[in-house]
């Protein structure tokens, strides 16, 4: 099948397939939409683990499990040797 891509698509289409990885345009398509379909997927993963690490933080911080920055600091900067001014 051929598909009629916009001209810069078309540049991109032509030089994958030049590098012979793909033996037709619907392996390259296909191929795309798998990768695009994956990465999208990996994202929304993220995104709800990042927003229900913010839920778990806010708890703690409502409960009052928590700690001032200053204390943080101080106790990364002994872990990691690092001085005050770095």
């Amino acid at each position: 099948m051929h598909y009629q891509f916009p001209p810069d698509v078309e540049k991109l289409v032509r030089e994958q397939m030049a590098k012979g990885s793909f033996s037709s345009e619907d392996d390259l398509l296909r191929e795309a939409l798998k990768t695009l379909d994956a990465r999208n997927n990996v994202v929304i993963e993220e995104d709800t683990a990042v927003v229900e690490g913010i839920r778990r933080g806010l708890s703690d911080a409502a409960a009052g499990r928590s700690r001032s920055f200053d204390d943080f600091d101080t106790d990364f900067r002994a872990k990691h040797d690092l001085s005050d001014d770095a």
